[in-house]
């Protein structure tokens, strides 16, 4: 859920407290110069698996005072053209010269753009920067503005020429920005796992009736035990879905609908979280530094009760989560499990990110406290609890890996673990534990690989990181995902594509004319392990009906490739059962009259839609042993 400059679901980001005086009043500044530019780079990609790195500095000018929440609100990305390339005084810009040795076809190349800035002396938190990333051929491959104080972008396309790093300022004080970029080229050859001769599950994909979900962008899933019913949110509404598994049918009731709830009217940032055991859901929709909130025990079937909605001190404005599960040993409150609402942005520390515990089911929350101080940035990933009452926050951006933030004292204090021979990605990680607490973390690498990583003592070490993609041939990856069962049995989804490359680039699977999708077909694919990551099982479970066509943009603002936003939802049900939500950005005319992406390859058939989706095991071990049978 990271802000995009315009005013719409999933927002990425908005204005910090405390600036809104500091860039009216700097409006009047005179727009400063840019720095001088330094001479241009050479980065040689390494023959061998490795990584070499170059890096300069400069310094981002004020942008005279156009906000971020002026430009979101007037739907504008850049009024000013800041962050055009042709307006040079406006912005700092970097010439980088890429070369390519000849590698075997199977190892993996990647180039990461990054750009890194701190606040002022005075502590402001007005510094925040975008940056953008043009190749070779001049047009723009990527852009990362989130609201944290480090920005990067991947490559993975084996295009060799100049690409100008652009940085130029969302918003900032008079004096400019200075920052430090870096670019850093890596070889890989990858790793295989080992296929599990287990039966596959077998898997039935359950859309949305046409007109129902239309706005899935992010949706959260959850399900309730006590009812046996699945919660689906999308946007601002939430829908009770029960299924008829040997007819295939589904049924989808839009069931947060009162009028006097504010939780159900307007949102930034949509998340919901139902409480397997209790029966307790709770839907969150982002109000700039806290959010609307509401919980209900009855999956809405009575008006949902209103929730304080943030940690006391103002969390963060930017990408909130919220989860919960049993307390640490010794600890208690009057709900039977702990609640975590957790956020990220400016609205404290520029940078950071914070989490605040509930101890009556959500309904009140306690102080915030910071996740990291320096070891991560970007967006992070759902919060998560295992039956120890260990707390898990996921980040694709710790330094140059992805890491996880841990809680072993009901949020009082965090430590952030990163993974082993993992590199910094695009989009959230995700975190399932199983019964006996055996951590998976699921993650999209920098590389495009889909991988897993378990431990077996809450990050401290780690037993495994597997490219499960590769069962598949996957060579692109967005929105990994996790969920565990026993402690043996997990189910990583993601979505998944062959082509290789750059997935932000507009030209991305598409013929040399733009006219068709030549590649970057995806699909839902989900990986088992029965035996605690020793194998895996794969599926396509949407063969024949792909996900997406094309570019799958994840860096905010308001591209046309943005319709999926920031992530999909995975849960399971009291038999074992695994249930992904997903949004469908490739469908027919019965569900957008102006789409055949199913049946057509051609770009103009392809509506880019966001249709909520369900896919749900029907057959096959579950993840639950003694359901089995």
């Amino acid at each position: 859920m990271h802000l995009p400059r315009r005013s719409s679901c999933s927002s990425r980001r908005l204005l910090t407290v405390g600036t809104a005086a500091a860039v009216a009043s700097a409006a009047l500044v005179a727009l400063g110069s840019a720095s001088p530019a330094t001479a241009a780079s050479d980065l040689s990609v390494p023959s061998r698996p490795g990584s070499v790195s170059t890096t300069w500095k400069g310094t981002a000018p004020f942008n005279n005072g156009n906000s971020g929440l002026v430009w979101g609100q007037v739907g504008v990305d850049d009024p000013t053209g800041a962050c055009d390339p042709s307006h040079p005084t406006l912005n700092s810009q970097h010439q980088v010269k890429v070369s390519f040795p000849s590698l075997p076809a199977s190892y993996e190349t990647l180039v990461r753009f990054s750009v890194r800035w701190t606040d002022d002396a005075g502590g402001n938190t007005t510094n925040d920067l975008a940056m953008y990333l043009f190749g070779p051929d001049g047009k723009l491959v990527a852009a990362a503005d989130g609201s944290q104080n480090l920005e990067g972008i991947n490559v993975t396309a084996r295009k060799p020429g100049t690409y100008n790093v652009l940085v130029c300022a969302f918003q900032n004080p008079p004096t400019g920005t200075p920052y430090t970029g870096r670019a850093t080229a890596y070889t890989i050859k990858p790793g295989t796992v080992t296929a599990s001769t287990v039966k596959a599950p077998t898997y039935h994909q359950y859309s949305a009736p046409a007109g129902v979900a239309d706005n899935a962008g992010e949706p959260s899933i959850g399900s309730n035990w006590k009812s046996g019913k699945t919660l689906f949110t999308s946007n601002t509404d939430e829908y009770a879905v029960t299924f008829n598994d040997a007819k295939r049918t589904s049924h989808w009731k839009n069931v947060n609908t009162d009028p006097t709830d504010p939780s159900n009217k307007i949102s930034l940032d949509p998340i919901g979280w139902t409480d397997h055991t209790t029966g307790r859901t709770i839907v969150s929709q982002l109000y700039l530094a806290c959010s609307a909130t509401a919980y209900s025990d009855d999956d809405f079937a009575t008006p949902g009760k209103p929730s304080q909605g943030c940690g006391t001190g103002i969390n963060g404005f930017d990408h909130q989560t919220i989860g919960g599960g049993p307390y640490p040993k010794g600890m208690s409150g009057s709900y039977p499990h702990a609640v975590y609402y957790c956020s990220q942005g400016a609205a404290l520390v520029l940078g950071k990110a914070y989490c605040s515990r509930s101890d009556d089911g959500g309904v009140t929350f306690g102080s915030p406290v910071a996740l990291w101080n320096t070891e991560c940035s970007g967006i992070h990933g759902h919060v998560q609890v295992g039956p120890d009452g260990t707390a898990y926050v996921p980040n694709a951006v710790c330094g140059n890996r992805q890491g996880v933030a841990v809680s072993r004292d009901g949020g009082q204090t965090w430590k952030v673990r990163t993974i082993p021979h993992s590199i910094a990605g695009q989009s959230d990680p995700y975190v399932g534990i199983g019964r006996d607490n055996t951590l998976y973390v699921s993650y999209a690498d920098g590389t495009g690989e889909a991988r897993v990583a378990i431990s077996r003592d809450h990050g401290a070490t780690w037993a495994r990181n597997l490219n499960v993609g590769s069962l598949a041939g996957i060579r692109n990856t967005e929105f990994a995902m996790v969920v565990a069962g026993d402690g043996n049995r997990a189910t990583v989804a993601f979505l998944g594509t062959r082509t290789p490359g750059s997935t932000q680039a507009a030209s991305f699977g598409k013929s040399a004319d733009g006219t068709t999708y030549t590649g970057g077909t995806w699909h839902l694919y989900l990986a088992t392990t029965y035996d605690r990551g020793a194998t895996w099982k794969m599926v396509n479970a949407t063969r024949g009906n792909p996900v997406q066509r094309g570019c799958i943009w994840n860096s905010g603002g308001s591209n046309p490739c943005r319709n999926l936003l920031d992530f999909n939802g995975i849960t399971i049900t009291k038999g074992g059962r695994v249930m992904v939500g997903f949004a469908d950005g490739c469908v027919g005319s019965v569900y957008d009259k102006a789409s055949n992406c199913v049946a057509s390859t051609k770009v103009a058939a392809n509506g880019l839609t966001n249709h909520g989706a369900i896919v749900r095991q029907v057959g096959g071990r579950t993840l639950f042993r003694r359901y089995d049978g």
